[in-house]
């Protein structure tokens, strides 16, 4: 099942557990998760392209973990608006420059233009909730199957739209 539609399927069935991360410490309980569904997607349908709502501000921070971390969608925010998008982008163009100031973990420097590519993390070490992991090429290392990647930050990226 894809992601956008596991979410439409828990929205309307219900969730059996918590939502929890030790790492960011957060949860979500299954009766927090209904009262958020109740709140703010009654009106969100399957087959929607794209679906915009505003949050209020207490809300925030678990919406955001429900969306990004637990069902990995893609969605834009601005303040209080959040637009959830029914599929993740493959491609993505760096809208500024990918350092070890900014970055301080990437392997190496990737200029503003960049595109980046959408790639699993190899070793679960992305923080959902700040960014996403991206590469540059598809290539995987040689002898693997893994393709490298780098979170990089979600105010760094745009999708490209290919």
């Amino acid at each position: 099942m894809r992601k956008f539609e596991k979410l439409i399927f828990d929205l309307k069935n219900g969730i059996k557990r918590k939502i929890s991360s030790r790492r960011l410490k957060i949860q979500v309980t299954v009766e927090e998760f209904h009262l958020l569904s109740k709140k703010y997607f009654l009106e969100l349908k399957k087959g929607a392209e794209k679906f915009q709502f505003k949050v209020d501000p207490k809300d925030k921070d678990n919406i955001l973990f429900i969306l990004r971390v637990y069902y990995g969608l893609w969605i834009e925010v601005n303040e209080l608006s959040i637009t959830i998008h029914s599929k993740f982008p493959k491609r993505f163009i760096l809208t500024k420059e990918v350092n070890k100031t900014n970055h301080y973990f990437t392997p190496k420097t990737f200029p503003k233009g960049t595109i980046m590519y959408s790639v699993g993390s190899a070793y679960s070490s992305s923080n959902g909730m700040a960014g996403t992991s991206l590469w540059d090429n598809l290539n995987p290392i040689e002898d693997t199957d893994l393709i490298p990647s780098v979170q990089i930050n979600y105010d760094f990226i745009k999708p490209d739209g290919k």
